[in-house]
């Protein structure tokens, strides 16, 4: 089952892009420097506003990356 703060940062960002309030922004890792592309929501606070970040973009295949639900590969077998 899904965490409940999970299904909440979800819900947020549907809203932000029902509304036109999501962007997306390059960045940097701080460890490495190299650019990151991540989904934000915006928040608008009078002329002020603030970029929550909720999602990095991946930069490798997900399929190699992720194992759907119900296909856990045997745990024995991770490094």
């Amino acid at each position: 089952m899904i965490p409940q703060p999970y299904r909440i940062n979800f819900n947020t960002l549907n809203q932000a892009f029902s509304d036109g309030s999501a962007c997306l922004l390059e960045c940097h890792e701080r460890a490495t420097g190299r650019p990151v592309y991540v989904i934000c929501a915006v928040n608008r606070r009078g002329p002020d506003y603030d970029l929550v970040p909720f999602a990095q973009l991946f930069d490798d295949n997900p399929y190699e990356l992720l194992a759907p639900p119900g296909e856990m590969p045997d745990q024995s077998t991770l490094v």
